[in-house]
Protein backbone atom coordinates (compact mmCIF):
# COMPACT_ATOMS: atom_id res chain seq x y z
CA UNK A 1 0.00 0.00 0.00
CA UNK A 2 1.33 3.43 -0.91
CA UNK A 3 1.37 6.27 1.57
CA UNK A 4 -1.11 8.35 -0.44
CA UNK A 5 -3.73 5.61 0.07
CA UNK A 6 -3.92 6.32 3.81
CA UNK A 7 -6.82 8.73 3.96
CA UNK A 8 -6.73 11.27 6.74
CA UNK A 9 -8.68 14.23 8.07
CA UNK A 10 -6.95 17.40 9.23
CA UNK A 11 -8.04 19.75 11.98
CA UNK A 12 -6.07 22.97 11.48
CA UNK A 13 -4.38 24.89 14.28
CA UNK A 14 -5.73 28.29 15.23
CA UNK A 15 -2.46 29.98 14.30
CA UNK A 16 1.09 28.83 13.78
CA UNK A 17 1.02 25.27 15.15
CA UNK A 18 3.34 24.27 17.98
CA UNK A 19 3.39 20.76 16.52
CA UNK A 20 1.23 17.91 15.27
CA UNK A 21 -1.37 15.93 17.20
CA UNK A 22 -1.93 12.61 15.44
CA UNK A 23 -4.95 10.63 16.63
CA UNK A 24 -5.53 7.00 15.65
CA UNK A 25 -9.15 5.83 15.90
CA UNK A 26 -10.09 2.45 17.32
CA UNK A 27 -11.18 -0.81 15.72
CA UNK A 28 -14.30 -0.33 13.57
CA UNK A 29 -13.60 3.39 13.48
CA UNK A 30 -13.13 6.31 11.11
CA UNK A 31 -11.19 9.57 11.59
CA UNK A 32 -14.36 11.63 11.82
CA UNK A 33 -15.23 9.88 15.10
CA UNK A 34 -12.58 11.91 16.93
CA UNK A 35 -12.41 15.35 15.28
CA UNK A 36 -14.57 16.87 18.04
CA UNK A 37 -12.50 15.11 20.70
CA UNK A 38 -9.36 16.89 19.48
CA UNK A 39 -11.09 20.19 20.20
CA UNK A 40 -11.86 18.97 23.71
CA UNK A 41 -8.28 18.10 24.57
CA UNK A 42 -6.70 20.93 22.54
CA UNK A 43 -9.36 23.66 22.77
CA UNK A 44 -6.95 26.45 21.86
CA UNK A 45 -5.96 24.52 18.76
CA UNK A 46 -2.25 24.83 19.48
CA UNK A 47 -1.61 21.68 17.46
CA UNK A 48 -2.39 20.87 13.86
CA UNK A 49 -4.47 17.72 14.08
CA UNK A 50 -4.07 14.73 11.80
CA UNK A 51 -6.57 11.88 12.01
CA UNK A 52 -5.64 9.01 9.70
CA UNK A 53 -7.90 6.15 8.66
CA UNK A 54 -6.91 2.55 9.27
CA UNK A 55 -5.91 0.66 6.12
CA UNK A 56 -7.95 -2.49 6.79
CA UNK A 57 -11.69 -2.39 5.96
CA UNK A 58 -13.93 -4.17 8.47
CA UNK A 59 -17.34 -3.36 6.98
CA UNK A 60 -19.87 -0.52 6.92
CA UNK A 61 -17.17 1.86 5.68
CA UNK A 62 -15.16 1.43 8.87
CA UNK A 63 -11.62 0.23 9.35
CA UNK A 64 -8.95 -1.17 11.65
CA UNK A 65 -5.18 -0.86 11.89
CA UNK A 66 -3.98 -4.44 12.04
CA UNK A 67 -5.12 -8.04 12.14
CA UNK A 68 -3.39 -10.40 14.55
CA UNK A 69 -4.40 -13.35 12.34
CA UNK A 70 -2.91 -11.84 9.17
CA UNK A 71 0.13 -13.53 7.59
CA UNK A 72 2.11 -10.28 7.76
CA UNK A 73 4.15 -9.53 10.88
CA UNK A 74 3.11 -6.63 13.11
CA UNK A 75 6.04 -4.61 11.74
CA UNK A 76 4.90 -5.26 8.17
CA UNK A 77 1.34 -4.24 8.99
CA UNK A 78 2.50 -1.04 10.68
CA UNK A 79 4.99 -0.10 7.95
CA UNK A 80 2.52 1.83 5.73
CA UNK A 81 1.26 3.72 8.78
CA UNK A 82 4.81 4.56 9.84
CA UNK A 83 5.60 5.72 6.31
CA UNK A 84 2.55 7.99 6.31
CA UNK A 85 3.53 9.38 9.71
CA UNK A 86 7.07 10.07 8.49
CA UNK A 87 5.67 11.97 5.51
CA UNK A 88 4.01 14.62 7.69
CA UNK A 89 5.63 18.08 7.55
CA UNK A 90 6.28 18.15 11.31
CA UNK A 91 9.33 16.80 13.14
CA UNK A 92 8.79 13.82 15.42
CA UNK A 93 10.05 15.84 18.37
CA UNK A 94 7.08 18.18 17.91
CA UNK A 95 4.50 15.45 17.36
CA UNK A 96 2.16 13.81 19.87
CA UNK A 97 0.86 10.35 19.01
CA UNK A 98 -2.54 9.59 20.49
CA UNK A 99 -5.15 6.92 20.04
CA UNK A 100 -8.21 5.12 21.30
CA UNK A 101 -8.29 1.34 21.91
CA UNK A 102 -6.56 -0.33 18.93
CA UNK A 103 -5.45 3.15 17.84
CA UNK A 104 -3.75 3.60 21.21
CA UNK A 105 -1.85 0.39 20.56
CA UNK A 106 -0.69 1.86 17.24
CA UNK A 107 0.40 5.07 19.00
CA UNK A 108 2.41 3.04 21.52
CA UNK A 109 3.97 0.86 18.80
CA UNK A 110 5.05 3.74 16.56
CA UNK A 111 6.29 5.86 19.47
CA UNK A 112 8.33 3.13 21.13
CA UNK A 113 9.55 1.00 18.19
CA UNK A 114 13.25 0.36 17.77
CA UNK A 115 14.84 2.57 15.16
CA UNK A 116 12.01 5.10 15.07
CA UNK A 117 12.25 8.71 16.24
CA UNK A 118 10.66 9.45 19.57
CA UNK A 119 7.63 11.76 19.56
CA UNK A 120 7.10 14.54 22.08
CA UNK A 121 4.38 12.58 23.81
CA UNK A 122 1.98 9.65 23.74
CA UNK A 123 -1.68 9.56 24.75
CA UNK A 124 -3.04 6.01 25.05
CA UNK A 125 -6.73 5.63 25.90
CA UNK A 126 -8.38 2.27 26.48
CA UNK A 127 -5.31 0.57 25.03
CA UNK A 128 -2.59 -1.93 25.80
CA UNK A 129 1.15 -1.92 25.25
CA UNK A 130 1.82 -4.70 22.77
CA UNK A 131 4.79 -7.03 23.17
CA UNK A 132 4.98 -7.57 19.39
CA UNK A 133 6.55 -5.47 18.04
CA UNK A 134 8.61 -5.22 21.23
CA UNK A 135 8.95 -1.68 22.60
CA UNK A 136 12.39 -0.13 22.85
CA UNK A 137 12.74 0.75 26.53
CA UNK A 138 16.46 1.47 26.41
CA UNK A 139 16.32 4.98 24.96
CA UNK A 140 14.74 7.91 26.82
CA UNK A 141 10.96 7.70 26.62
CA UNK A 142 8.52 10.41 25.54
CA UNK A 143 6.05 11.71 28.09
CA UNK A 144 3.05 9.40 28.25
CA UNK A 145 -0.56 9.76 29.40
CA UNK A 146 -2.68 6.65 29.95
CA UNK A 147 -6.45 6.72 30.44
CA UNK A 148 -8.48 3.58 31.21
CA UNK A 149 -11.62 2.36 32.95
CA UNK A 150 -11.76 -0.36 35.59
CA UNK A 151 -15.02 -1.66 34.05
CA UNK A 152 -13.50 -2.00 30.56
CA UNK A 153 -14.64 -5.40 29.23
CA UNK A 154 -12.79 -5.10 25.90
CA UNK A 155 -9.28 -4.21 27.09
CA UNK A 156 -8.88 -5.23 30.71
CA UNK A 157 -7.65 -2.61 33.18
CA UNK A 158 -4.69 -4.82 34.02
CA UNK A 159 -3.24 -4.04 30.58
CA UNK A 160 -3.18 -0.34 31.42
CA UNK A 161 -1.68 -0.95 34.84
CA UNK A 162 0.98 -3.21 33.32
CA UNK A 163 1.88 -0.55 30.73
CA UNK A 164 2.13 2.07 33.47
CA UNK A 165 4.45 -0.12 35.51
CA UNK A 166 6.67 -1.18 32.59
CA UNK A 167 7.07 2.39 31.34
CA UNK A 168 7.67 3.82 34.81
CA UNK A 169 10.34 1.20 35.54
CA UNK A 170 12.03 2.22 32.28
CA UNK A 171 12.22 5.79 33.54
CA UNK A 172 9.13 7.12 31.81
CA UNK A 173 7.19 10.18 32.94
CA UNK A 174 3.71 8.62 33.04
CA UNK A 175 0.42 10.35 33.78
CA UNK A 176 -1.95 7.53 34.76
CA UNK A 177 -5.70 8.21 34.82
CA UNK A 178 -7.96 5.39 36.01
CA UNK A 179 -11.72 5.75 36.52
CA UNK A 180 -14.66 3.37 36.92
CA UNK A 181 -15.90 3.62 33.34
CA UNK A 182 -16.16 0.83 30.74
CA UNK A 183 -14.67 0.72 27.24
CA UNK A 184 -15.12 4.38 26.45
CA UNK A 185 -13.36 7.65 27.12
CA UNK A 186 -14.35 9.09 30.48
CA UNK A 187 -15.07 12.79 30.02
CA UNK A 188 -13.88 13.36 33.58
CA UNK A 189 -10.26 12.89 32.47
CA UNK A 190 -10.49 15.45 29.65
CA UNK A 191 -9.17 18.32 31.83
CA UNK A 192 -6.15 16.19 32.77
CA UNK A 193 -5.50 15.32 29.13
CA UNK A 194 -5.88 18.98 28.20
CA UNK A 195 -3.34 19.98 30.85
CA UNK A 196 -0.97 17.22 29.68
CA UNK A 197 -1.07 18.44 26.08
CA UNK A 198 -0.69 22.06 27.16
CA UNK A 199 2.84 21.26 28.40
CA UNK A 200 3.88 19.76 25.03
CA UNK A 201 5.85 19.74 22.86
Amino acid sequence: MIVAALRHVERPAAGDPVGALVFFHGYFGIPEDFVAFLDKIDPDRRFHGYLPEGPRPVGDGRTSWFDRDAPESPEEQLAPIAAWLDSLPVAAARTVLAGWSQGGMVAYALALARGRPRPAGVLALGAMLLSDPPPDLERPLPRIAIGHGTADDAVDIEHARAARDVLARAGGDVLYLETGIGHEIDQEIVPDLRAFLATLP
